[in-house]
Order: structure tokens, then C-alpha cells, then sequence
């Protein structure tokens, strides 16, 4: 049985749709990175070469709680939390697909994890993100997450939870 997928529209007035991920998206989630740009986005991700591509989304669906945007079949967005069970934390990474950026894709696959983080028990999510990725910083510092290191390149973000109430993501 497939996840729920939950109805949004975008801000051009799109429907789209998001939800968890299940083992019958994986061939459209690979597409999606196969064809993603630009690449690598952050941090060598998504890998460039298609093996080491496959390798890094297959550790990706096998550790993390993976969510996803689709626009009817075609997946158009991936977040994961990646957990860290003894510090009851986990890491956040997401891509949205280059022809569907600053719809709000990001903005609610963001909600859908902080969602996650509350039912798994997480006391804080923490992400990288780059220096220049202005509209990603603007997005995060938007639902808490605040500053936790000074790189010159890359900053580390992190939100702690306790401190957000739930009604407030939703």
C-alpha cells in the first residue's frame, strides 16, 4: 500500500503533491537526480557520476526518512532526514528539481520533515547549507533553524525543537 500523499498548490497556482516515500518512486527519484542541476549542487551532492549517484540514493532510502514532491508521477522535490538516534537528532538535506524551484516546494517538504521530526521524537534537526544559497538560508531561518558554526563558505543551521510549537509548522 502506498503512503499518503498530501494535496498542496504552488505559488504559480500548480497542484503538486507531497508525502514519504515508498520503494515504487525509487526509478522516478533517480531520474530526477540524473538529470538535476546543476550538479553538484552542495557539498559533491548529488554525486555526477550515475553508479556513484545510485549508490548515494540507495544509503539514502535505506538510513534516512525520506519524503517527496511530485507533480502527478514526477517526482519534483526529495528532503531525508538522516537520524542520529543517541543524540536524538537528525540531518536534513533536501533538492528540489531545477524547473521547480521557488514554488514553494521547499517550503513544504521543510514543514513535512520538521512534521517527521516531531513523531519520530527528534529534540533538533541540523543541516549544511551554502554560503550563497540565499533563498535556501532565507527558507530555514523562516521555520527557526538558526546558525551554529562560522565557515566562510558553508554555515551549519540548526533547530531545536522544544523551542518551536508544532501548531506553528503546520
Amino acid at each position: 500500500m502506498k503512503p499518503e500523499r498530501i494535496e498542496k498548490i504552488d505559488k504559480s497556482g500548480h497542484p503538486f503533491t507531497i508525502g514519504v516515500c515508498c520503494t515504487e518512486d525509487y526509478e522516478s527519484l533517480l531520474e530526477m537526480y540524473l538529470h538535476f542541476s546543476p550538479k553538484p549542487a552542495s557539498q559533491g551532492l548529488p554525486p555526477e557520476d550515475p553508479e556513484v549517484c545510485r549508490c548515494w540514493l540507495n544509503n539514502l532510502l535505506e538510513i534516512g526518512m525520506n519524503l517527496l514532491a511530485w507533480r502527478g508521477d514526477q517526482v519534483i522535490g526529495h528532503a531525508v532526514l538522516i537520524p542520529d538516534p543517541k543524540r536524538k537528532t537528525a540531518e536534513f538535506v533536501i533538492f528540489v528539481d531545477q524547473d521547480h524551484r521557488n514554488l514553494g516546494i521547499g517550503t513544504e517538504l521543510t514543514r513535512l520533515a520538521l512534521q517527521k521530526s516531531f513523531q519520530l521524537g527528534y529534540e533538533s534537526i541540523w543541516l549544511t547549507v551554502p554560503l550563497s544559497n540565499f533563498i535556501a538560508i532565507k527558507l530555514y531561518k523562516k521555520f527557526g533553524f538558526e546558525y551554529v558554526d562560522t565557515d566562510p563558505y558553508e554555515r551549519i543551521m540548526k533547530i531545536q525543537l522544544g523551542r518551536l510549537n508544532e501548531e506553528k509548522i503546520l
